[in-house]
């Protein structure tokens, strides 16, 4: 009876005995021959008690072919003895044999994908050392002549749109390939870790168990190692699938550049062009009539179908009536689909001519440059918009896909009955007619988005081009339109935008400005004719202002042509303003115009109200402003004004009668101080002399004589504050020089000798 060698080799002392041309455990892990060698190998490390090391993969298809051939005859091995027989024979579980067996397995499929992934390598470095070395010129590859077609550059760019989806995909396998090699290494690492282990283990304690999992990591090991190898090699197929596509795009780009600069954008070139595209188009349009009438005689027929299978009972004709209607149902979406995508091929041939028209334009200098990013925009927009519709219709595909698999499932089973076989391939025909429908509307988008991508980037070529000055000027009319479009409110079906409102206001602006400057040359020929005082030229000015600013307002509005309702929205606005926060404003603005028709004060007029004194210097619609006599300048609201106890000083004239109060001392004599007082008011210049000045006596005080000193000014010449504090000055000085003093509060205390002894007062007789 055979024995079961594979797994001797570590076993030792378990197995000694090998039939010729087996190959044993030992050899499997180190990778060694099979053989007397081998044996004798195996014999030699178990004798001097060392540990064998697992296998190595290289990327070498003959040492791979060889590994390959031991794990094979290892296999034949096993085929002598069932999963119990093995796990009896090694003291291990039949769960841990078939564990065996799948990674065994493993290694036998994992080394023929290695060879293979050897040699494709090889053809693809190949293939792309020759595509580099190619000598002719890329013009050769082209089978037709310049001129070209406009249609041809068409196919030609969506050949070249395939090659740069192809790269996408490369681009894609290298960084999958690159994370699963970087995986393969990590579990590598881990396996070698777990190898060692294992190795230790069986250092420690040698016998069937650690044996055997230790030939178990190694197995593992071998297998991680393997797939690493793998994992580079497609990582380098896919470095080199690119650089091969990249390379041929290169190419094809620069005869694509080649086709673009001989286009036939000729007058006539383009002309016949166009019309054949047109007459396309024509024959598409023609096609339709007949597709709605063939919709809606499928619409009827599947209808039909659908009444027949409700009416039919259950039975044997049950099958054959839900046959039609499934039938006479993909009929009717057949001719649907085609419908709709007839309609959407018509809109992408309209969009192509769109597209060759706006490059005849662009050749022959009839577009703006300065435009292209617009046009960049839309057609991204359109771009994005037909890649949506591709997805839609690859859906529709795959499912019409499926269900046509599942039809030819049903006629090559040859379990269908024959009477249902007719009806089955006519439901194959309408949905293949239907799925040949969706493939070629596809092309059509893939082929018009191709287009529109490759016009893209010829359009930002052209853009670079364009000097920053034209690019700067550009940005800001796009900009500044979008802006000035900006609709700021609408009410009564109209709207208000920012460059109407922006218009009205600068009308406005620069005719208030203008009306004022008009407003004082009229108020100055007026006043040559008519005496005017300031507070009637202010009114007269303000009046005609204000008139001349409402009809501003209002020709500004007509010129832009914003009617009045577009602020109708405002009149509940204005209304719960002054409901709730504007009537102090108002109050204020009634105060002014009964002021002006009043007139209870002019411009210079000294007044005081509100305990305010001053000058009037303007008067407003809202507040007066008066100038304080210490030159404070302070607005009083309108209301108060008419609300408070008004002064007015200067009304009938502008004298101003002032006084000032002093005292001097007790014998002093009162002729005196009043000749003196009164030279003092003779000498000033700014006191009048008539009304002549006069001094009152005016009291006896407890510690002087009061007098005051009367005298007036005239206000448009003097300040009455001012005038006095001078006359004090002199009061001061004059009386200095005269001897006459001034008085300041004291008391006299005198004290009688009467009724006093011995230095204290003592008690009257009536008290002793």
């Amino acid at each position: 009876m055979k024995k079961f060698f594979p797994f001797a080799a570590l076993l030792f002392a378990c197995v000694s005995v090998r039939p010729a041309g087996a190959v044993d455990a030992l050899s499997v892990i180190t990778g060694g021959a099979a053989g007397t060698a081998v044996a004798a190998s195996a014999d030699q490390t178990a004798a001097k008690d060392e540990i064998p090391q697992p296998y190595v993969p290289s990327a070498d298809a003959e040492a791979g072919n060889a590994r390959l051939a031991e794990i094979e005859q290892i296999f034949a091995e096993w085929e002598h003895l069932t999963a119990d027989e093995a796990a009896a024979r090694f003291g291990v579980t039949a769960e841990e044999v078939t564990r065996r067996i799948e990674n065994l397995t493993l290694l036998k499929n994992a080394y023929p994908r290695l060879v293979n992934a050897i040699g494709r390598k090889k053809q693809d470095d190949a293939d792309l050392a020759r595509q580099k070395g190619d000598p002719s010129s890329p013009e050769l590859a082209l089978n037709d002549k310049p001129p070209y077609k406009l249609g041809y550059y068409d196919a030609y760019i969506a050949g070249l749109d395939d090659i740069r989806k192809q790269i996408d995909d490369a681009k894609e396998g290298l960084a999958r390939f690159d994370s699963y090699a970087a995986a393969s290494q990590k579990l590598v690492e881990e396996r070698e870790a777990a190898w060692r282990l294992a190795r230790d283990n069986y250092q420690k304690a040698r016998n069937q168990k650690t044996s055997w999992q230790l030939q178990d990591a190694a197995y593992l090991l071998e297998i991680a190692r393997a797939q690493l190898i793998l994992d580079g090699f497609e990582k380098d197929r896919a470095a080199t699938a690119l650089a091969k596509y990249e390379l041929q795009y290169q190419r094809r780009g620069y005869l694509q550049k080649y086709i673009r600069e001989n286009l036939d954008l000729s007058a006539e070139g383009f002309a016949a062009q166009i019309a054949a595209l047109n007459a396309e188009i024509k024959k598409l349009e023609d096609t339709r009539p007949a597709l709605n009438r063939q919709v809606k005689q499928a619409e009827a027929a599947a209808e039909t179908a659908e009444m027949k299978y409700a009416a039919v009972a259950d039975g044997k004709d049950k099958g054959a009536a839900q046959l039609e209607m499934s039938y006479r149902t993909a009929e009717r979406d057949r001719y649907r689909l085609q419908l709709e995508q007839l309609q959407e091929t018509l809109v992408l041939l309209a969009e192509r001519k769109r597209l060759w028209t706006l490059r005849y334009d662009l050749a022959r200098g009839a577009v703006d440059e300065t435009t292209i990013p617009a046009a960049v925009k839309n057609m991204n927009a359109e771009v994005q918009t037909l890649e949506s519709n591709l997805l839609d219709v690859q859906k529709d595909l795959l499912s019409l896909q499926s269900r046509q698999s599942a039809i030819g499932k049903m006629l090559d089973s040859g379990a269908t009955e024959a009477k249902y076989l007719p009806g089955l391939k006519k439901y194959s025909s309408a949905v293949q007619a239907a799925i040949d429908s969706c493939l070629g509307y596809i092309a059509a988008v893939i082929s018009l988005s191709a287009q529109e991508r490759a016009f893209i980037g010829e359009l930002q070529e052209t853009y670079r081009t364009v000097s920053a000055f034209d690019k700067l000027r550009a940005f800001w009319k796009a900009h500044a339109a979008t802006l000035l479009n900006t609709e700021l409110w609408q009410s009564g079906g109209y709207a208000v935008r920012l460059k109407e409102f922006l218009i009205a206001l600068a009308i406005i602006v620069f005719g208030t400005w203008g009306a004022r400057k008009l407003v004082h040359m009229f108020s100055w020929a007026v006043g040559k004719y008519f005496k005017f005082d300031e507070t009637s030229r202010r009114t007269f000015d303000r009046f005609v202002f204000y008139l001349a600013g409402i009809a501003i307002f209002l020709t500004a509005l007509h010129i832009v042509g914003i009617p009045l309702t577009a602020f109708a929205f405002l009149g509940g606005s204005v209304a719960i303003a002054i409901g709730f926060g504007a009537q102090n404003m108002f109050k204020n603005l009634m105060g002014g115009i009964l002021l002006t028709l009043n007139r209870p004060f002019r411009i210079g007029d000294v007044i005081e109200v509100a305990g305010v004194s001053g000058t009037v210097t303007d008067l407003s619609v809202r507040s007066t402003l008066i100038r304080t006599f210490d030159e404070k300048e302070v607005l009083v609201p309108n209301s108060q004004l008419l609300d408070n106890q008004l002064i007015n000083w200067s009304l009938s004239d502008a004298l101003l009668r002032v006084n000032v109060d002093f005292g001097v001392e007790y014998g002093t004599p009162a002729k005196k101080v009043r000749d003196a007082v009164l030279r003092i008011a003779d000498a000033n210049p700014k006191i009048l002399k008539t009304p002549a000045p006069w001094v009152h006596f005016a009291d006896f005080g407890d510690s002087e004589l009061n007098f005051s000193l009367y005298f007036w000014v005239n206000q448009k010449i003097a300040s009455g504050m001012k005038v006095s504090g001078e006359i004090r000055e002199a009061i001061q000085d004059v009386f200095a020089e005269e001897g006459l003093r001034m008085a300041y509060p004291h008391m006299d205390v005198s004290i009688s000798s009467a009724g006093v002894k011995n230095g204290a007062p003592q008690a009257a007789e009536s008290e002793k």
